[in-house]
């Protein structure tokens, strides 16, 4: 359960404690944390017990795991961002739309971990691919998703069969959040 963070600090401090391969714990993070490099980012990504404001992990290849573990995102995105260390999210509140678009690839090893997180908003997987293990159980989707939809014929692929159970909200919607796949 989250739990209030003890410290406030400012996204700049954020973003140099997460350049140094620092964990973010117990923090409430006021402004915008943009990891977006266009390229490799190779130290782990840690939020736990935290309020962000904003974050945005796009455009990057984060080569080593991310955990956003008891954490309150107020906006958060992460389109075309590659999750070669795997990716885990347990216990997370998310109040706006989730992007994870034109994304995925976990390597073997690193699997994508989904569990026990409220999603407010829409969760978009438009055109992501998963190369290995992929969790997504007992979460909230107020807004659905389209993890098992097929918006502008392209679903989400994953070469392996993935664990999706006890999730609450319509997982295999056809667009990406009010986005149709109709030619009109």
């Amino acid at each position: 359960m989250i739990t209030h963070p003890t410290h406030n600090i400012s996204a700049e401090k954020a973003t140099d404690l997460l350049k140094d391969g620092l964990n973010l714990i117990d923090f409430y993070i006021d402004g915008e944390i943009k990891i977006e490099t266009n390229d490799t980012w190779e130290k782990e990504v840690v939020f736990e017990n935290c309020i962000i404001e904003y974050f945005s992990g796009s455009v990057t290849h984060f080569d080593k795991p991310v955990r956003l573990v008891n954490c309150h995102f107020k906006k958060c995105q992460f389109v075309f961002t590659y999750f070669l260390g795997g990716l885990i999210v347990d216990n997370c509140t998310f109040d706006n739309y989730l992007d994870f678009q034109a994304g995925g690839h976990n390597k073997i090893g690193n699997p994508l971990i989904i569990t026990n997180n409220e999603f407010k908003g829409f969760v978009n997987f438009f055109d992501c691919w998963y190369e290995n293990e992929v969790i997504i159980s007992n979460n909230k989707f107020h807004n659905g998703t389209n993890l098992f939809g097929n918006p502008f014929n392209i679903p989400v692929t994953f070469d392996k069969k993935p664990i999706v159970k006890d999730n609450f909200g319509q997982l295999d919607l056809d667009n990406e959040g009010g986005v149709s796949n109709e030619m009109t």
